[in-house]
């Protein structure tokens, strides 16, 4: 999916949605970056970016944005078993084949766990990224049992 930037008021109506029933400190999380981006962060027009555990799960992962982008928030929510796995981003505009590309791993490990990381600056990805799972942090071999959730990227 190419960028499709809108104003940050539209993004952050629909990750407020998206965290409805959230834990409130992920509602707080994002509430605080939203808020820093508007008054200190220079106001970016942002874009909200859902996957699925299914596009985690294929094989070689799913490309969800295929330009260079800063993603300033991750959301992630483990949606079955208690299975070990590593819900992970790679800098890439194809598939998670390049251990090198790796950029974020987040941990899943138990039943129902949720995550959220935030990058106030934004993290960069140079070509594109890819959502993808494995069963370790460094390994390549594909997991399951992953989680749904969101990316809020901006330009690069």
């Amino acid at each position: 999916m190419a960028l499709s930037l809108e104003n940050a008021n539209s993004v952050k109506q629909k990750v407020k949605i998206a965290l409805s029933n959230a834990h409130p400190v992920h509602q707080g999380v994002f509430k605080s970056l939203f808020e820093f981006l508007a008054t200190q962060g220079l106001n970016p027009d942002l874009q909200f970016v859902p996957f699925t555990e299914v596009q985690c799960d294929a094989a070689g992962g799913t490309n969800v944005v295929d330009a260079a982008a800063q993603v300033y928030g991750i959301y992630v929510a483990k949606v079955s078993a208690a299975t070990d796995n590593y819900f992970k981003l790679y800098d890439d505009l194809t598939d998670d084949t390049t251990a090198g590309d790796q950029i974020v791993a987040i941990p899943l490990l138990d039943l129902a766990q949720t995550a959220a990381e935030i990058y106030p600056g934004g993290l960069d990805f140079g070509t594109g990224i890819v959502v993808t799972q494995h069963t370790t942090s460094i390994g390549v071999s594909d997991g399951s049992d992953g989680g749904n959730g969101f990316l809020v990227i901006g330009a690069a």
